[in-house]
């Protein structure tokens, strides 16, 4: 790849773009097995963006075990990397909203009942911060998708299993159109908002217990109610819930100071 090279467009998953951009060139041979990476600072150079972004995307290739870090002495291409799963982004529609909650259903209501076991004293303290993000995202007008996978994350983190987060960063891009399709659908309506609050309070209350069968039901119940409230939506305020979420995502007027704002630190849904 050259300097020149298209660079990608700005949006909340512009670091999935560069990790993917990084895994054609790995695959493609521009860097061999073993072979170091360039430095986060020449690969931002190289593509237009930020450190952070270039970090984040190293990350998910190092989740996707096609690249390893090394304390003070950079990222390599992995010596038997392992050929990335590739999905494409869900169609616009009601039902593929509706499959992604399905997908989300085993893994967070897991991820949800080990947390309750495992949490530390710090876990459970981000997991409540998480959820404070939330409603002060709520109250400045925005949308609160990146702080919702934030929340879900934290509580996958708290499960203390690094497949469960891996997991989570494949799909993530998935996990913010159908976030953001819910979180729209939800504000929408002012019962609907305060459902989602009380869900996501009784999954913390669980998961500060230690009661791990309630976790598990709380999460259960969260996903399943997300669903529920997206089948009772009239037909044409999901149509135009849809249209809002594709011009958003449509749209590549983010700059890269925001972009690093926009990354999920961790969006979990709803």
């Amino acid at each position: 790849m050259s300097e020149t090279q298209e660079q990608p467009s700005r949006g909340p998953q512009l670091s999935e773009q560069v990790a993917q951009r990084l895994s054609d060139a790995i695959q493609a041979g521009e860097w061999g097995r073993g072979a170091r990476l360039p430095t986060e600072a020449a690969l931002g150079e190289r593509y237009g963006i930020s450190r952070s972004v270039v970090r984040e995307a190293i990350s998910m290739l190092r989740n996707g075990g096609l690249v390893t870090s090394r304390r003070g002495s950079g990222s390599f291409v992995a010596e038997s990397p392992t050929v990335s799963l590739r999905l494409e982004i869900p169609d616009p529609d009601i039902q593929s909203v509706i499959e992604v909650l399905e997908l989300r259903r085993p893994l967070e209501v897991e991820a949800a009942r080990l947390a309750a076991e495992r949490r530390t004293p710090s876990q459970l303290r981000r997991i409540r911060n998480a959820m404070v993000d939330i409603d002060e995202a709520v109250e400045a007008g925005l949308s609160g998708v990146d702080q919702d996978l934030a929340f879900h994350r934290t509580i996958a983190e708290a499960a203390n299993n690094t497949h469960f987060t891996a997991v989570l960063d494949f799909y993530n891009r998935f996990l913010h159109h159908a976030i953001r399709v819910t979180r729209t659908n939800e504000s929408l309506r002012e019962t609907f908002m305060l459902q989602v609050v009380g869900e996501h309070q009784a999954i913390l209350d669980a998961i500060a217990a230690g009661d791990a069968e309630a976790a598990a039901r709380a999460a259960a119940i969260h996903l399943e109610h997300a669903e529920t409230r997206l089948r009772q939506a009239p037909t044409d305020l999901l149509k135009s819930v849809l249209e809002r979420v594709e011009a958003q995502r449509s749209s590549v007027a983010v700059t890269p100071s925001e972009s690093e704002s926009t990354e999920h630190t961790g969006d979990n849904p709803q």
